[in-house]
């Protein structure tokens, strides 16, 4: 199994399967703690994981390796802002040198409006993509979840759902977006800049690299009054971006979704998340303070079949939804395993009755616990009509968490 890849960034049910991008089998689950319990103040590991129930994490520690770039400065960055960031001719070999440098109005209310789906392919359940020691196919240990029509998150999203946004980011493809979560940072209790989004939102995966100019709006379109065009009209309104334009100078991400990631039913969607450090146009106070609000993080949350009511929320995108505002969806859990062979090697995940479609992925998944409530999945992967699915968060999710945290103690 891959390892964990820590870098500046700057960048099926049985019919579908399908990545939500915009713009275990048996009864016992896998799982990495002897004890599930939520966790907002998670230590790091003094151990690290090597077992193939959630990710390889090969790198020592969460020191950073020589040489990686945490900004551009001097003429590197003159080049960038005068459209460099355009330039992916060379993107996999240098997906490692990627930086997201801050570029002062480049979310014009024109590139805002053009962000769409990437369009990502369909794969059949039982006949998915090739892996490296066979096929990936789809299991529903389950059974099939009953589908269940998104329902439209109530306005102010402020008062509804403060810590849920949309995430803006370039590719080769164009700007896309995604939908993402401000969660709590146990470096800076109460002070977080910590954005939690699906994998696919902030790196293509096997052959790509880094995405470009990632940028975070929480509470967008907060009144839920425009549709997309009149709200990308109105990009720096106060009903629109609220609380800003918060830019990533920091990202992580698991190794099994940068070596094994594709548009495609891959294992990878398993381990498909990822953390941002992100911080304000103009500085100022953290996002949580900003906002008033951030997601605790629970790591082996209960499994699949032990839920009966979660939620999930985004900003689908695709037909019939236009990606201007907030839907949710909520219901009991079943399981969605990706795998070679069934039992599988790798952990299931959580699959919810839901329409929720491309733009909506990274979106936070939430479950209550003892009068609190917590982030314990994200958006991933849906077959665009009947349900989502997102990955269960284990060790290596924590990992990917905390080495994003401890950067910035």
């Amino acid at each position: 199994m891959p390892s964990i890849r820590r870098r500046g960034v700057t960048a099926a049910t049985a019919v579908i399967a399908a990545v939500l991008v915009t713009a275990t089998a048996c009864d016992s689950e896998k799982t990495d703690d002897a004890k599930a319990s939520p966790s907002s103040s998670a230590q790091a590991d003094q151990k690290i994981d090597t077992g193939q129930d959630d990710g390889d994490t090969t790198i020592g520690g969460y020191k950073l390796p020589a040489g990686v770039p945490t900004d551009l400065t001097g003429e590197a960055l003159r080049q960038w802002k005068n459209g460099g960031w355009k330039d992916y001719s060379n993107w996999a070999s240098k997906a490692e040198d990627f930086a997201n440098p801050y570029i002062e109005n480049f979310w014009t209310p024109e590139k805002m409006a053009e962000a769409k789906a990437n369009a990502p392919a369909v794969v059949d359940a039982g006949s998915a993509s090739s892996g490296s020691s066979g096929t990936t196919k789809t299991y529903l240990p389950d059974g099939t979840v009953k589908k269940k029509s998104a329902t439209r998150v109530a306005a102010s999203y402020h008062h509804s759902a403060p810590p849920v946004g949309k995430l803006f980011f370039s590719s080769p493809q164009g700007s896309m977006v995604c939908s993402a979560a401000v969660v709590t940072d146990p470096a800076h209790p109460g002070k977080s800049n910590l954005v939690w989004t699906a994998g696919h939102c902030v790196h293509a995966g096997k052959g790509g690299g880094w995405y470009r100019n990632i940028a975070f709006v929480p509470s967008y379109n907060n009144d839920a009054r425009l549709n997309i065009q009149q709200a990308s009209q109105n990009a720096r309104s106060k009903s629109v971006s609220p609380y800003g334009i918060w830019w990533s100078d920091w990202a992580t991400t698991s190794g099994a979704w940068i070596k094994g990631g594709a548009h495609q039913a891959t294992t990878a969607y398993a381990y498909d998340y990822a953390v941002l450090h992100v911080k304000p146009e103009k500085g100022g106070k953290s996002l949580q303070e900003q906002i008033g609000s951030a997601l605790p993080v629970w790591f082996n949350a209960p499994s699949a079949k032990k839920i009966k009511t979660m939620k999930a929320r985004g900003y689908p995108a695709e037909s019939p939804y236009d990606g201007s505002k907030m839907y949710d969806c909520r219901g009991a859990t079943k399981r969605l395993v990706l795998g070679y062979r069934y039992p599988s090697d790798y952990p299931a995940q959580y699959m919810l009755g839901c329409t929720l479609n491309g733009g909506a992925s990274g979106g936070p998944w939430f479950l209550a616990h003892n009068g609190r409530t917590y982030l314990v999945s994200n958006n991933s992967l849906s077959d665009r009509r009947t349900f989502v699915s997102g990955p269960r968060l284990g060790k290596n999710a924590k990992q990917v968490y905390l080495a994003t945290s401890n950067k910035f103690k």
